[in-house]
């Protein structure tokens, strides 16, 4: 049964496995990790996280069952470090590989500075190999316009070892990935590539896609 978890993402619990992997790509400051230790037993989690201070929070936190990694998932630019740029003021994650304009000119000046540093990144096609896994039960994947970039370099076979996947659908940032070193992702339609990897996917929310794959 498809439940929505945390105000945004989509899981069914009855599909996983007797201490499933979970990966929470964008984990932000733990609020998926900490549903998901509330809600399952002993399941093993990686959370993806490339910014300084929630990476601090998270370890602060010290939640249970739940490997941090510092770095951005990204899709074809394995291994490169790239510019992750943190928007000073703003109620927004940061961006890794472009620059979110639209939120400059939307918010008028609310936006106080950009913050840039570069980030150790590694790439979707290897995501077993750095986490020492070999399937994932559910992927949660939220890190900010990046999401195109993963898809379009995803192989089947990455996919076929993934059961659910709920990814958010950053609609608004085409423009700038256009612009970036991600503008060859910058036409991908999410719900299609979803599709074509094998996931049976849909439109879940205004934002959101989940799919799982066929047994």
């Amino acid at each position: 049964m498809l439940e929505k978890i945390g105000g945004l993402h989509y899981i069914d619990f009855k599909r996983m496995r007797k201490n499933p992997v979970i990966v929470d790509a964008g984990a932000c400051m733990g609020k998926y990790i900490e549903i998901m230790n509330e809600r399952i037993d002993k399941p093993r989690i990686f959370a993806i996280e490339c910014d300084m201070e929630n990476i601090e929070i998270l370890k602060e936190k010290d939640f249970p069952n739940t490997v941090i990694n510092e770095k951005a998932l990204m899709g074809h630019r394995s291994k490169e470090r790239m510019i992750y740029h943190k928007y000073v003021g703003l109620p927004y994650s940061g961006s890794v590989g472009y620059e979110k304009t639209y939120l400059k000119k939307r918010l008028h000046g609310k936006c106080k500075e950009i913050y840039k540093r570069l980030v150790d990144t590694f790439a979707i096609n290897d995501i077993f190999s750095e986490f020492g896994i070999d399937r994932i039960d559910y992927l949660k994947m939220n890190i900010e316009g990046a999401e195109r970039d993963v898809l379009l370099a995803m192989t089947e076979e990455t996919a076929s070892r993934i059961d659910q996947i709920s990814i958010s659908i950053h609609a608004k940032i085409r423009e700038d990935l256009e612009a970036s070193p991600l503008k060859e992702s910058a036409g991908v339609d999410i719900l299609d590539r979803l599709n074509d990897l094998g996931f049976n996917a849909s439109k879940v929310d205004r934002r959101l896609m989940y799919g799982v794959t066929e047994v």
